[in-house]
């Protein structure tokens, strides 16, 4: 036990002897329903207010999913699946899976109504035992995996490509770095004002889909000067690919557009409560919808007027700007540049506001060293611990590794393992919704049709698989199809992390209690402010039964005045 960790112990046992002892948590309703006796406590009152509102919910998604991925991944998709046809049926499936996944996050709402965090509090209620086991490894992973280095580093490429400068690594990725500095200063600061600039961005964002979209009828009625519209749409299916790897990767990118949807589950108890279940169970799935339909209208457009099929392919992640060059010249390519890269602006702060959130209640739950740096809302109503380490996290990752493959395999194992807690995600539900039937627990009024969370569960371990079967290349060499080494490393190394947060967990849960003859148990804390958090706190064997029944359906108090 640290100085710091004794100092607050002290200060625990003196707010007992002293009578400062909330009642137990278990005394608000949603807390009765909480299923995991060890998950962080409900902060009934939040301490980072309520800025959330209906245009702000609608924003979060609109620009939680809208970054760069449908202006820049519609050639690199068309390359991976080989033809337009099969391009649009990932589209779709792409939208019913995630829209699944949404539904999915939207239950556990129902259950978790007061809980912020998203993921983390879900995972939390749906995983009590083995104890502790869930929350450690989820904070381990999200803490070193808390990327959002793509919007930061879209934002500097298309800044650039709009003052036709060249592109370097370094110009570039300094762009990114001041966008990530100001987007974390910002969310620092003021919740409220950076959802206001994101609200702000997202009208504009909205503005860009509407305009590709109609652009693109004017294409296919030929009212622009592009002659050869129809000409992709010819033979749609040909081409197409039956390599399981590029077929992975294909699912990766549409994901990748496709994500997003989870930030604004980070911030569910940041509504007010007579607008929480009407703005999660009704404005998320339509907004969501709103965005699928926008997405099918623009991947026509750039089909229809981005010159060839060869073109499209070779665009990589540049599918607007080939678009918009070849509709509009090249200074309608520098107004779509400026209006991309708001976008990614605006997505990179909804992915600082609700990661931040994310790795508070793992800092909630009481599993991470210096439990205040994690929970504090000190001194701006922000938590400025979690918003640091997002920016140091992110900086070292915009500008350790070097351009090209470590960039790519960084990115990867990001991706990869959020598709593996998505999985545990919705096989949780299940899990729930059975511990919640044993307890008698009433129902909440919305439930996901049964074959609709299986089908969930079979994509994720679908996306989970794929990546590991072997790429068709044609000089028969393992090579990624994005980078120049093993195909399956990024895979490895994240199954491989997950291992080793298993190891240090039965370490640090059975064998070194076990020779140091303590048992761990958990302490309800409340700053000043009525933020709210666990601490694990080591008992000796002599002394659990004592402290079990001192400790009975009580809530220990800690005032915090630094």
């Amino acid at each position: 036990m640290s100085k710091l960790e004794a100092e607050f112990e002290q200060k625990d046992i003196a707010a007992v002897e002293s009578g400062i002892i909330e009642g137990s948590a278990s005394s608000d309703s949603e807390a009765e329903h909480q299923l995991n006796k060890y998950g962080a406590p409900v902060e009934k009152y939040n301490p980072l207010g309520t800025q959330m509102n209906y245009m702000s919910l609608f924003y979060m998604i609109i620009s939680g999913v809208v970054g760069t991925g449908i202006f820049g991944t519609p050639g690199t998709i068309l390359d991976q699946i080989g033809s337009v046809g099969a391009s649009y049926v990932l589209w779709v499936v792409g939208f019913i899976v995630t829209l699944f996944r949404v539904l999915i996050y939207v239950e556990y709402v129902t259950y978790f109504k007061d809980r912020s965090g998203g993921d983390v509090a879900y995972l939390e209620q749906a995983y009590p035992k083995p104890e502790f086991l869930v929350p450690t490894t989820y904070a381990a992973i999200t803490v070193v995996f808390s990327f959002a280095t793509s919007s930061a580093t879209a934002f500097g490429s298309y800044i650039l490509q709009a003052v036709n400068a060249v592109p370097t690594t370094w110009n570039q990725r300094g762009i990114g770095v001041a966008a990530l500095v100001f987007t974390t200063g910002l969310t620092a600061l003021s919740t409220k004002w950076s959802l206001r600039l994101a609200n702000f961005l997202g009208h504009i964002k909205i503005f860009t889909l509407f305009f590709i979209a109609i652009s693109g009828f004017a294409v296919l009625g030929g009212g622009t000067r592009v002659t050869n519209q129809f000409a992709n749409f010819q033979h749609a299916w040909k081409g197409t690919t039956t390599d399981p790897n590029a077929i992975a990767n294909s699912i990766v990118n549409i994901s990748f557009s496709y994500g997003g949807t989870g930030y604004a589950f980070s911030l569910v108890s940041e509504m007010p409560m007579a607008k929480r279940m009407k703005g999660f169970k009704l404005l998320v799935p339509t907004t969501f919808f709103f965005i699928f339909v926008m997405y099918i209208l623009c991947v026509t457009a750039f089909f229809a007027g981005s010159g060839t099929l060869d073109e499209l392919k070779s665009s990589h992640v540049l599918t607007a700007s080939l678009y918009f060059d070849n509709v509009f010249g090249t200074s309608g390519r520098r107004a779509l540049d400026v209006l991309v890269a708001l976008s990614a602006l605006s997505h990179l702060i909804v992915v600082v506001v609700g990661h931040s959130r994310s790795l508070r209640e793992c800092g909630r739950q009481g599993v991470l060293p210096y439990r205040n740096f994690w929970v504090s809302v000190k001194p701006f109503g922000t938590p400025l611990g979690p918003v640091a380490v997002t920016f140091i996290i992110n900086l070292i990752v915009l500008l350790a590794p070097p351009a090209g493959d470590a960039y790519n395999f960084v990115v990867s194992l990001g991706s990869y393992s959020g598709y593996i807690f998505d999985f545990f995600l919705s096989l949780g539900l299940l899990f729930v919704r059975r511990q919640r039937k044993r307890r008698g627990f009433p129902s909440t009024g919305f439930h996901v049709p049964f074959p609709v969370v299986v089908i969930h569960i079979l994509f994720q371990l679908f996306v989970m698989i794929m990546p590991l079967v072997p790429p068709e290349n044609e000089d028969g060499s393992l090579r990624g199809t994005n980078v120049s080494f093993f195909y399956a490393t990024y895979c490895l190394v994240v199954i491989g992390l997950f291992l080793l947060c298993f190891v240090y967990y039965f370490f640090w849960q059975f064998i070194l209690p076990k020779y140091g003859k303590y048992a761990h148990r958990v302490q309800v804390y409340t700053l000043e402010n009525g933020a709210k958090g666990n601490r694990v706190v080591k008992i000796p064997l002599d002394e659990v039964e004592e402290w079990d029944t001192k400790h009975k359906s009580i809530e220990l108090t800690t005032v915090d005045k630094r």
